[in-house]
């Protein structure tokens, strides 16, 4: 029964180790939580107050580390840096209680080696004496909770703090996390800047210091900036540059413009510079405008005739790009750049239709771009066409002045011909000779004679014959020709008319060629006293004729 005793007695001291340990570590750890949720929200107050940048952010960041630091060697480590055995608890007890060593002993007998230390009757009556006693013993007698519930007390009113500031005001919260990690993140404000496009780039509101705005060299250009919530009258854009500073107004457009509900006019800009917005409690962070230098492009344009006007047309002389072509000409363009180009599109409106066409670079450079190799309206002009490069290089940048370009067509004139015939009168079975002249500016590809007769008020028959081999080029026109037609084959009679028409189709290679016709010659069938007498009055009407001419030379009958 003693022996029971001690082990009840054993395990009450244990129990004091444990409580003991735990008001350790519990106000150790009161303290850490504690002051970790304090630094932090002393922390938050800071940079919601102050708006600190990376670097304050850092600096503030590590002035609370030192001084978390210093609060655990301060208020935590000393609860941590002991290490209490039963023993230790049992010689607190013999304090608290005036009990001499007796009860260590008895402690102390109880361990195996006990047997080799002495006496048996002096361990076995130290343990009796400890055991009777230790019924009266209170080992918590002296035990104090107050640092931990002190501690702990503390703690919990910094986290409800704590919590109660993230209810009340979650995404400014959130937004202290983000900048915690160093972001750029401002804290929510009653106006909020959504977009932002600066000469036509897109910038992320969030990370302005992050993106770099590029504008060509003595270009103006505007700010757009689309906003939310409390909207002010007006804002401002400043600008610092080495040559000074600069503010301009963002007002309301005067007309709606997609994306933007202030706008902002800029003069040309010469130099770097940072930029900055501000609209009404709202702003961004300092960032940075490169000053580049536009492209500059030189256009080529290169036209081929059709075929059959090849050697006909010379380019050679020909410059710009505003070019009279034949129809069915090929026409090559190519652009070179003075940067490398990142995209180069070609506007295109043929008649009422438009298209874009994307070029293609021709160099690994990407200075030089030609037309695809696909079909475009280029490959084989068949009208007007106006077109237009729009072209971005690898800074987002566009020439200054867009090349523009107009192709008309120019006239293929219709060929001419005309016929003649020395007798009109003539013979059923006669060869009467037509005579004809033709022409064109690119060549005649063919002549035909068309005959008709007519009978009474009927039409008789019809013939087509051809006066051409092969087609006339260029260079042998003018052309002089004869043909003899054989009436004899129609099988005529007294009285019969016959009509005679020429037709003249030029020459456009592959293309239809448009058809010239002659006036119309009048030849009227008759026996042979009809022939002379036809003849006769040819010769008297010459013969007046000269004789008019030479009065007119002679000055006969002139007034004096």
């Amino acid at each position: 029964m003693t022996r029971s005793q001690l082990n009840q007695l054993r395990w009450q001291l244990q129990k004091l180790r444990q409580a003991r340990r735990s008001v350790r570590l519990g106000s150790a750890l009161a303290v850490v939580i504690g002051s970790l949720l304090l630094a932090m929200l002393i922390v938050f107050g800071l940079d919601v107050a102050l708006e600190m940048n990376v670097i304050q952010r850092v600096i503030i960041l590590l002035i609370a580390t030192a001084t978390l630091i210093w609060a655990w060697r301060r208020f935590a480590a000393p609860w941590l840096g002991s290490r209490e055995t039963v023993l230790d608890m049992a010689m607190l007890v013999e304090r608290r209680h005036g009990i001499e060593s007796d009860l260590v002993g008895a402690l102390q007998f109880e361990s195996p080696e006990a047997a080799k230390w002495g006496s048996a009757e002096l361990e076995s009556a130290v343990i009796n004496y400890v055991a009777e006693l230790g019924g009266d013993i209170d080992v918590f007698e002296g035990f104090d909770s107050r640092p931990l519930r002190r501690r702990a007390t503390w703690a919990i009113a910094v986290l409800l703090i704590a919590v109660a500031t993230a209810a009340l005001a979650p995404r400014h919260v959130w937004t202290f996390m983000q900048r915690l990690a160093m972001s750029d993140m401002h804290y929510p404000t009653r106006t909020r800047i959504d977009a932002i496009r600066i000469g036509g780039i897109e910038v992320d509101p969030a990370k302005t210091a992050k993106t770099v705005v590029k504008i060509g060299y003595g270009q103006p250009f505007e700010v757009h900036v689309q906003a939310s919530g409390v909207l002010p009258e007006k804002g401002s854009f400043s600008l610092t540059g080495k040559s000074g500073a600069t503010t301009v107004d963002l007002l309301p457009p005067k007309e709606t413009i997609e994306g933007a509900n202030y706008v902002a006019q800029l003069p040309r800009l010469m130099e770097p510079a940072a930029y900055q917005i501000s609209l009404g409690d709202c702003w961004t962070d300092p960032a940075q405008i490169e000053v580049m230098p536009l492209p500059t492009i030189e256009t080529d344009l290169k036209v081929t005739p059709p075929e059959y006007a090849m050697g006909l047309e010379s380019d050679d002389s020909a410059r710009g790009l505003q070019r009279a072509v034949l129809e069915g000409s090929q026409v090559e363009l190519q652009i070179t750049s003075s940067k490398p180009l990142d995209t180069a599109l070609l506007s295109v409106t043929v008649g009422e239709e438009n298209q874009t066409i994307e070029m293609v670079a021709a160099d690994d450079m990407r200075l030089v771009w030609n037309l695809p190799a696909t079909e475009t309206p280029f490959a084989s002009v068949a009208a007007p066409i106006r077109f237009e490069l729009d072209m971005k290089d690898e800074d987002g940048l566009a020439p200054q002045f867009a090349p523009k370009g107009y192709l008309r067509l120019k006239n293929d004139r219709a060929p001419q011909i005309a016929a003649s015939a020395i007798h009109r009168v003539v013979l059923p079975t006669a060869a009467p000779v037509i005579s004809f002249r033709t022409s064109d500016d690119y060549g005649v590809a063919s002549v035909k004679l068309r005959l008709k007769v007519e009978r009474g008020d009927d039409e008789f028959a019809t013939e087509t014959y051809e006066l051409l081999d092969q087609p006339l080029k260029a260079s042998q026109l003018p052309y002089t020709g004869q043909f003899a037609l054989p009436l004899s084959e129609l099988k005529l009679e007294k009285g019969d008319s016959l009509s005679v028409t020429l037709e003249a189709n030029d020459w456009r290679g592959r293309g239809e060629g448009v058809a010239a016709i002659s006036e119309p010659l009048v030849l009227e069938v008759s026996d042979e006293s009809g022939v002379l007498a036809a003849i006769s009055e040819a010769d008297q009407r010459s013969e007046e004729q000269l004789t008019e001419i030479i009065k007119r030379q002679l000055g006969i009958g002139e007034a004096r």
